[in-house]
């Protein structure tokens, strides 16, 4: 049994649809699904009215249609698997502490990052994204993985505290700035910090069991040179605890 939710039509209005998390619904009704909250321009309706449900009481939970406006999908999910097909818009996972969160398609900003105020982001859990990704991913990520199958914006890992964010295609200039530890895994390029530091060319030996891991249990392909090519591996941030780390895969 799984929970299926369709968007019953487009909106240009940005949506709060953080009531939506596998722990939120794993206890409810269909009828009950449809009483909770979510909210367009400050003013609060119904999940029933925004979403078509099918199924109820379950953690498998899948959402469908054009998502790109509808925000803090996963906010705080702690287990269960959210997927989604589709964009989806700004504040997917955050405070997340358990889980698998996966889109099928492109998210907006401050994925897996903290709700305001926060000092911490996301504690656990995985999120997967097929697409391209905006600013602020991974922001004061404390442990989990986020992996993000082509770009992602400014400030990637920004503050990140521990955890490891992969990204198959370009990052953009920040990523890991103010960072004390954590790993931040670049296939496909970035612009390293100046406040980072050279160590060593190497094989790091966990990067092929982790690509193995998302092949085998999420689905996730990378090209076979990521698995067998060395990795600069730079440290920092040296303006902060200086223990985090960037590995660039090289030729």
């Amino acid at each position: 049994m799984s929970v299926s939710l369709t968007l019953r039509r487009d909106t240009s209005d940005r949506i709060d649809a953080s009531a939506i998390t596998p722990n939120a619904l794993v206890t409810l009704a269909s009828p009950d699904i449809g009483k909770l909250s979510c909210w367009i321009r400050g003013q609060r309706i119904s999940l029933g009215d925004v979403f078509q449900i099918a199924g109820e009481r379950s953690d498998d939970v899948r959402i469908e249609g054009d998502l790109s406006r509808v925000d803090g999908l996963g906010t705080g999910m702690s287990h269960g698997t959210l997927t989604i097909d589709g964009d989806v818009g700004d504040n997917a996972g955050v405070a997340m502490s358990g889980g698998l969160l996966r889109i099928n398609g492109s998210a907006g900003d401050r994925l897996g990052g903290p709700v305001p105020g926060a000092s911490r982001g996301m504690t656990g859990g995985e999120i997967i994204v097929t697409g391209n990704v905006g600013k602020d991913a991974a922001r004061r990520v404390r442990r989990g993985l986020v992996v993000i199958g082509r770009d992602a914006g400014p400030g990637a890992a920004h503050a990140m505290i521990a955890g490891t964010i992969l990204v198959a295609g370009k990052i953009a200039p920040g990523a890991g700035l103010w960072s004390k530890r954590g790993s931040v895994i670049a296939l496909g390029g970035v612009e390293i910090p100046v406040t980072y530091r050279y160590a060593c060319t190497y094989h790091p030996p966990y990067i092929p069991v982790l690509l193995r891991y998302l092949q085998r249990e999420r689905g996730f392909t990378t090209p076979a040179r990521f698995a067998t090519g060395p990795y600069r591996r730079w440290t920092g941030d040296v303006a902060d605890v200086g223990k985090g780390e960037i590995l660039e895969w090289t030729t």
